[in-house]
């Protein structure tokens, strides 16, 4: 009976362990996410978003691809690689504040842009 009970107790103990490092390891700083021709238009839909320094926004490709983002002044946050699947995405993290423009580059002439209020 003792054997018994210390193989449940140990089971628990592992389970908990498990449990506290999920609960508190490190944690994705996710923000947001942006639709990039959205509704079959070539608009970034939210175009305007405040997210925390750190955050991270994810860009889904929507419709009327191909499309891209391109953060004006910052090539270090821009994808300048063109995605040309509908669902393909990509993770920008935002590391300083500041208000970061950012455009389609395909598309920017028909108005595909976007501001992130980095805070």
């Amino acid at each position: 009976m003792k054997i018994f009970k210390l193989k449940y107790l140990l089971q628990a103990w592992w389970l908990f362990a498990i449990l506290a490092a999920i609960a508190l390891g490190p944690r994705v700083a996710y923000a947001a996410e942006v639709t990039m021709g959205s509704g079959g238009n070539l608009i970034f839909e939210p175009n305007e978003i405040t997210i925390k320094a750190g955050e991270s926004i994810t860009f889904v490709n929507g419709e009327l691809p191909p499309h891209n983002m391109v953060v004006a002044d910052h090539p270090e946050l821009s994808h300048a690689d063109l995605a040309f699947m509908g669902g393909e995405s990509f993770e920008v993290t935002f590391p300083e504040s500041g208000d970061y423009e950012f455009q389609c580059d395909p598309h920017a002439g028909a108005g595909m842009k976007g501001v992130i209020h980095v805070e």
